[in-house]
This record gives C-alpha cells, sequence and structure tokens, in this order.
C-alpha cells in the first residue's frame, strides 16, 4: 500500500523499490527494512510516498530463496557423502575437504550471475537438472580437493559442475532422455557450447565456462563439441565428466550407485581419465557406513566397513536371510571378493 513518508515508521518492508528523484538510480530495493536513516534521507530527497508491504505478507526474492535453497542442498548431499565421522568416509581427511568445500558453496550463493542461472535451471526442471547440478558440484568440489587443486581451482570446478547442463534449460525437452532421433541427438551435443556462450556472456570465470563446453569430452577422444583427447581435456572437466556421469545415473535414471560406479570403472583409461577416476572411487562413498541395506541374494544386513574396497563393495555384515528371517550365526558378505552379488537398495 501507498503511505505518505509522515506516515512511514522504521521496520516496515518496501513493497517496491525507492528511486531517487529524477533519475533511475535505486536508493532502497523492494524487501528491505525501513529504517530512521531512510526516513531522513527519503525527507531530504522530497519523496512524498512510498509502497510499503503488508506485515503480515513474506517478502522475499527469488534470488533470495535459491540461495538459501542451493546452499542448503548443497549442504544435505555433502555431509549425506560426507558424515561427521571420520571411519564413514574412505579417507581421514575427506571430513576437513567436504567442511571446507561448503565455505566456498556459502561464497557461491553470493555471486548473483550463478544465482540466476541456478534459478533457471530450477525452474526448468528442479527433480532432475537442479538435482543433478547440485549433486556434480558436491562430488567435483570433492574430486578436485582430493587431487590437490587449489581453493581457487577447487571453486572453479564447482561452478563447471554446477553450471554443466545449465544449456539444456533451451531445451528442456531433452531432459533425462535417453533416446535421441537424429535432430535431437545432434540438438543435445550442442548443449555445452550454449552452457559455454551463456557462462561467458554472464560474466562466469573462463574456466569454469570452459569447464562447462568440456565435460562430455573423453579420454579416447570419442566425446563432443571438439572431439579433444587426453590431457588436451582441461583436468576441471576431466573431473566433472566423471562427476557428471555419476550424477546423471542417481539424478536422471534413478539408477543404483553400483550401476554408476561399475560404468565409471568400465570406461577408466577409455572414456575418462584413469587418475581422475581412481580418486573419485578412493573419495565418494557409495553406501553410507552402518546403512541397512539389501543384497541381490535377497538378504538384508548393514554396511560394516567401507574402507576395505573401493567403489560400491563394502563389507556387509548380514542379519536376515532371504526370507526375511533374523539368522542365528554371524554372516559376514565382503564385496569385494563376491563380485557377482551387489546392493540392490537402502532401506
Amino acid at each position: 500500500m501507498l503511505l505518505s513518508i509522515t506516515q512511514v515508521k522504521p521496520g516496515m518492508i518496501l513493497e517496491k523499490p525507492v528511486m531517487m528523484p529524477g533519475s533511475d538510480k535505486c536508493l532502497l530495493k523492494a524487501g528491505v527494512a525501513v529504517t530512521l536513516k531512510n526516513i531522513a534521507r527519503m525527507r531530504e530527497l522530497h519523496i512524498a510516498s512510498v509502497s510499503i508491504a503488508d506485515r503480515n505478507t513474506v517478502y522475499i526474492s527469488p534470488a533470495d530463496k535459491i540461495a538459501e535453497a542451493f546452499v542448503a542442498d548443497f549442504l544435505h548431499y555433502s555431509r549425506a557423502l560426507c558424515p561427521s565421522q571420520p571411519e564413514a568416509n574412505l579417507s581421514d581427511e575427506i571430513c576437513d575437504l567436504a567442511r571446507r568445500n561448503e565455505k566456498l558453496a556459502v561464497k557461491l550463493s553470493t555471486n548473483e550471475d550463478i544465482l540466476s542461472f541456478l534459478l533457471q535451471q530450477k525452474i526448468t526442471d528442479n527433480t532432475r537438472l537442479y538435482q543433478y547440478s547440485i549433486i556434480t558440484c558436491v562430488l567435483a568440489g570433492l574430486v578436485a580437493a582430493r587431487m590437490d587443486m587449489s581453493l581457487d581451482q577447487t571453486l572453479k570446478c564447482m561452478i563447471g559442475g554446477l553450471l554443466s547442463d545449465t544449456g539444456l534449460c533451451e531445451m528442456p525437452m531433452l531432459i533425462g532422455k535417453d533416446d535421441f532421433d537424429g535432430q535431437q541427438l545432434a540438438l543435445y551435443m550442442e548443449h555445452p557450447t550454449y552452457g559455454y556462450h551463456f557462462a561467458i556472456q554472464n560474466n562466469i570465470d573462463r574456466e569454469a565456462a570452459e569447464c562447462i563446453q568440456c565435460h562430455h569430452e573423453r579420454w579416447n577422444g570419442s566425446g563432443y563439441p571438439r572431439k579433444l583427447q587426453g590431457e588436451e581435456i582441461p583436468l576441471s572437466a576431466r573431473i566433472v565428466a566423471v562427476c557428471a556421469h555419476y550424477a546423471a545415473h542417481i539424478a536422471y535414471k534413478n539408477d543404483k550407485p553400483y550401476v554408476a560406479i561399475e560404468e565409471i570403472y568400465g570406461g577408466s583409461g577409455i572414456f575418462f581419465d584413469y587418475e581422475v577416476v581412481k580418486c573419485f572411487t578412493s573419495t565418494i562413498p557409495v553406501y553410507p557406513l552402518g546403512a541397512l541395506v539389501r543384497l541381490s541374494t535377497g538378504e538384508v544386513g548393514i554396511v560394516a566397513n567401507i574402507r576395505k574396497n573401493e567403489g560400491g563393495r563394502p563389507i556387509v555384515k548380514v542379519h536376515y536371510n532371504r526370507f526375511n528371517r533374523p539368522i542365528t550365526e554371524s554372516k559376514i558378505i565382503d564385496l569385494g571378493k563376491e563380485r557377482t552379488i551387489f546392493i540392490e537398495e537402502v532401506l
């Protein structure tokens, strides 16, 4: 509602921005709580009235909302992957690296250019594109940190992961799609280039933009859009390639984690940089320590050790047989040795 400046009290919330008289310069943004100093300044400028929000109305901008959501979602996935107990991680240092990266995520949440991309992703496809982007960002930050990249390089790698599929906002009908016809495939293969140009045009660091452009390049040169191979591909893009592949299986395809891990293992040295794959599988605990899981045999047990084996092959202590009956004798299954047995689901 429109109030005379004489009626405005400290603590009232502006419904609309207050502009400098005779100028397009903003004096006070919408959503700001008015102070005595603000009121005095508006009187000095002979501003007669301002729009005040109803006191029962919550005033929050889309940018504020996406910043809040990003930090909360990043923390959720980071702490699910890297719990605070050292034994629940694949190495003692991972907890510290994860907490460091969480501070970098807070820094990212203040970047208006990045927030605009995130908001577009969330609006376009919240359940797949946006969630995929957050997971990729968390994973890329962890792998970059484990590979001893600097804070600045880790941050750029996180940005590259976060915005890796932002080009798909221009082609939402292809998000999560597996079966492309010829025209659709040609369009899909352009999304890294779209993302690169969007990033450059919106003040994103060039190294992060190049990571976006190259995250579908493959170690053997079979990727796109530039057919780069080996170390021609920026390290950050090689990292995001592995992390994005894993995240796509989880967010787009709803696959079991071991399916993604087995594909990454199989593509090591062919599609993916062997050293990055090695770091990824020694960093990311696919199944949480202490998780209740059902095996492909039908038996149910607890993940008892995640450090002995890499990837999705922990040691499981079985407590129930395939008929869901408690077993009387302790049974340990080492999935690193029993290669035909998998974890079917986390209960």
